[in-house]
């Protein structure tokens, strides 16, 4: 038995001897690390996403850790998800999906960061010129790559997918009563009031604008508070707006 365990051991030690030499192989060794998934509009570059997978060129790519390099990449604030793959006989793959921005957040500290439909901060600016602007009443904690749990944040996005025009407005924000005003791409102020029956509130929009639009007066803002009662407030030449009076839209 003694003897028999002797061999067993230099067995084992030759084994262990021979998988370190077939790992350290050259032909194991990274041949190429591509990069997926990125478009030339990418907020994200192919730089970013191969410095944060920090790949050794030197090691074995079948025994590379997955899971962390996958990690390290979805740190990229503007990251949502990154796979790791390997083809034979070592050519690494990482494929990656980018984050679609939901809108720019201005809080009450007048700090703007950009955001996806998940909340995350994809960045401390505003990257979409075009993307709806949520204006909150509070200062935020909105660093890069981290979650906004913010109640007022979270019942504007609702409102704003209520909308069924809602990339017809520019920006959403509360009034001092909390209640939702938002404003059109020309700069037409909707007062919706409460979220009561939003979407009808909504459709009346279009018809009232269509039917005073003609009037050589511009339009400031549009009062849907009292649905059943819609109010037109035009801009004076100079100065604030006019206080507010009822338009006869009975009709609508």
């Amino acid at each position: 038995m003694r003897r028999f365990w002797i061999v067993a051991f230099v067995l084992l030690a030759f084994a262990v001897w021979g998988a370190s030499r077939i790992i350290a192989l050259p032909t194991f060794r990274a041949t190429s690390i591509g990069v997926f998934g990125l478009s030339n509009d990418s907020h994200v570059s192919r730089a970013d996403v191969l410095s944060r997978a920090a790949i050794d060129a030197r090691g074995n790519v079948w025994l590379l850790d997955r899971g962390a390099i996958e990690r390290r990449i979805e740190a990229i604030p503007y990251v949502a998800t990154a796979h790791v793959g390997v083809r034979p006989p070592a050519a690494v793959t990482l494929d990656v999906r980018e984050r679609t921005i939901d809108g720019c957040v201005r809080d009450g500290a007048g700090r703007i960061a950009t955001i996806d439909a998940d909340r995350r901060v994809l960045a401390e600016r505003c990257d979409g010129p075009s993307a709806p602007l949520y204006e909150l009443h509070a200062p935020l904690d909105a660093r890069a790559g981290t979650y906004v749990q913010n109640s007022e944040l979270i019942a504007l996005q609702n409102d704003r997918r209520v909308l069924a025009a809602g990339d017809s407005y520019r920006s959403f924000a509360h009034d001092a009563f909390g209640e939702l005003e938002a404003t059109l791409r020309d700069g037409i102020v909707v007062k919706f009031g409460d979220d009561d029956d939003l979407d009808r509130k909504q459709r009346l929009v279009g018809p009232i604008l269509a039917q005073v639009g003609g009037e050589r007066r511009p339009i400031g803002a549009l009062d849907l508070r009292a649905p059943a009662t819609p109010v037109v407030e035009y801009r004076p030449e100079f100065g604030a707006l006019k206080p507010v009076h009822p338009h006869p839209l009975n009709k609508l």
